[in-house]
């Protein structure tokens, strides 16, 4: 089912160095403190928190159309997508009903989180870093890090303090994984980290 590179598609250029991190600077759009990233390994190294399990499941041919399914198998998200075209949407929907998110996928690619990102260009959203090695991403004015190392995809804090892992990704045989802190989930980022699991996995040139 899974025949494509999400590093690739995710337009990381070495992936499989775990030091590549720490070769670049901050490019515009990104927070000025790369010197936080020289204590990824040991971010990495420390006892990891509890973390939430979610499953993106049931894909419909691809993680487009899918749905999001957590604890207790609750289904959390439905992903859906409008059609495999250029100006197609996909749309996030709350057990509710309600769109919680949205991604129009034009030549630029824009994404909207419902209450807390403004409707702006995924390029701009989950911007790469320099050495094209990890990508930022601002929410409710702080900023993270998406780092790939070997087939995981973390989620870390930036910021004067070290990092702090907050979620991870990965492939699994008929789904993909997401591991989340229940400090993230309190802090909003659910929404945000389930709309780039879809980015990162969707097969897609987001910028």
């Amino acid at each position: 089912m899974f025949t494509n590179n999400p590093y690739a598609q995710g337009g990381w250029s070495n992936p499989a160095n775990p030091h590549s991190i720490n070769n670049g600077t901050w490019g515009s759009q990104s927070p000025p403190q790369p010197s936080v990233y020289g204590a990824l390994p040991h971010a990495v190294a420390a006892t990891p928190p509890t973390l939430i399990t979610f499953h993106f499941v049931a894909f419909s041919p691809s993680i487009l159309n899918c749905s999001v399914v957590g604890p207790q198998g609750r289904k959390y998200y439905s992903v859906s997508t409008s059609s495999p075209n250029v100006g197609a949407s996909t749309l996030f929907y709350n057990p509710e009903g309600q769109t919680a998110a949205a991604i129009e996928w034009h030549q630029q690619p824009t994404v909207e989180v419902r209450g807390a990102v403004a409707k702006q260009m995924t390029s701009q959203w989950m911007g790469l870093s320099s050495d094209r090695s990890y990508r930022t991403m601002e929410f409710r004015g702080k900023w993270y890090a998406w780092v790939p190392r070997d087939s995981v995809i973390s989620l870390f804090t930036v910021g004067p303090t070290p990092p702090e892992l907050l979620a991870r990704v990965c492939r699994e045989k008929d789904s993909v994984k997401l591991e989340i802190t229940a400090q993230a989930v309190q802090a909003g980022l659910l929404d945000a980290a389930v709309v780039a699991v879809v980015l990162l996995h969707s097969g897609r040139n987001f910028g």
